[in-house]
């Protein structure tokens, strides 16, 4: 029997997106044409936006007739728009140090962050990370670089704010930290990666402090291919993001090519869902965490432990098998058909040191050792007792080599 603990990862298509991917292959018509087909597809596209506008804001359609919502392929593009794409807005003129302007994202993003703002850096951009030591913002920090910024004639232009890590599960402060950078630059793009929050947590844009906020079908229990970033009005309005990819103009010219109409359907009818059972499904995964929680106290005496965030998502726990390499674990869990991860399933194949869990303040030979179990409320407590035998023969039997 299947026990597949890696939802951060991906998740299981429900049957509302099967359905919906499915009903969508009649819509076969190109939204952009004129002709009835094309029309029929651009009315299902319009409608699925709707949908998913409202799981991101809880309202209907947009306050801000300016604001977008633009389909993309994933998160990873939606936060290579924003951030490209703010960069590429305007014509930046160098401090007296050769600096364009600055870059602020916290430590430990997922690489589709840091790697974007990694060659800004290179373009001539200060970069700045802000620590999470303990999975908390440091804002403090934070506030010394805005100063910094401000006084260095290098004004902030973006920053970005992950609202759940998706290696420790910690919870961040976004909406303090984007208070902090409005005060200091008002003009600064604030960007959310809201990837793993979304449909966890209660949030809007506005309850964030977003300017542009991404988030992804395939978190949600919707097939991969299908994601979305919301860009605010005010932020149209003063052109601070501009197109990156040309192309023949879709989603407003930000995201050219023909859209994935397949994918958003079944993205749409997940959100649906998800929305509609929102706290039903929250109250599963809290019960399965407390549970999780519960038995792996039984695996104290073995030195099994977690990291544990100041305030953190019930779907996601990082536990560490001390003595035990991640890798070697995850083989030993798989051959149970307890399938689990070792960290961000972008970086899987890396040898490099979990950013995330560094800057969360893990010691290097624990990183080596730590898992990633996430949630869904597709699990049960089997899934968990699957998971606890294969932690416990794993601890008595492995070795680190």
């Amino acid at each position: 029997m299947i026990h597949y603990l890696d939802n951060s990862a991906t998740t299981q298509p429900c049957d509302a997106a099967v359905r919906a991917l499915s009903d969508a292959l009649e819509r076969w018509g190109n939204p952009s044409s004129v002709h009835h087909l094309g029309q029929t597809a651009d009315a299902l596209l319009k409608s699925c936006r709707s949908t998913v506008v409202k799981s991101i804001t809880r309202l209907s359609r947009f306050q801000n007739p300016m604001d977008k919502l633009l389909f993309t392929s994933c998160g990873t593009e939606s936060n290579n728009i924003a951030m490209l794409g703010c960069a590429a807005s305007k014509k930046r003129t160098p401090n007296a140090d050769g600096i364009l302007g600055t870059v602020i994202i916290s430590e430990g993003e997922h690489p589709s962050i840091d790697n974007p703002a990694k060659r800004l850096a290179d373009q001539g951009y200060a970069l700045v990370r802000v620590p999470t030591k303990g999975g908390v913002l440091d804002l403090g920090f934070l506030k010394t670089a805005l100063e910094n910024a401000k006084a260095n004639a290098a004004p902030v232009i973006f920053a970005a704010f992950m609202l759940v890590n998706n290696e420790t599960g910690a919870i961040y402060d976004v909406k303090a930290a984007s208070s902090l950078v409005k005060r200091y630059f008002p003009d600064a793009v604030v960007h959310c990666d809201a990837v793993q929050g979304y449909m966890k947590l209660r949030f809007t844009p506005a309850t964030l402090g977003a300017d542009t906020l991404s988030v992804s079908a395939h978190k949600i229990h919707a097939p991969r291919g299908a994601a979305a970033l919301y860009i605010s009005g005010e932020v149209i309005k003063r052109k601070n993001i501009v197109p990156v990819m040309p192309g023949g103009g879709q989603e407003d010219g930000f995201r050219s090519g023909t859209e994935n109409l397949l994918g958003i359907a079944a993205f749409a009818a997940a959100a649906d869902y998800g929305y509609t059972n929102a706290e039903t499904h929250r109250k599963t995964v809290a019960d399965l965490r407390a549970y999780l929680n519960e038995r792996l106290a039984e695996l104290a005496e073995s030195g099994v432990a977690q990291n544990k965030p100041e305030k953190q998502l019930d779907n996601i726990a990082s536990i560490v098998i001390p003595g035990v390499r991640s890798e070697t674990m995850l083989n030993h869990l798989s051959a149970r058909e307890v399938y689990v991860s070792a960290g961000s399933a972008c970086s899987a194949h890396s040898k490099k040191k979990s950013d995330a869990l560094t800057a969360f303040g893990v010691e290097d030979d624990r990183i080596d050792s730590t898992i990633r179990v996430s949630l869904s409320y597709t699990n049960t407590k089997d899934d968990i007792d699957a998971l606890i035998e294969g932690l416990r023969t794993g601890s008595a039997d492995l070795q680190k080599k």
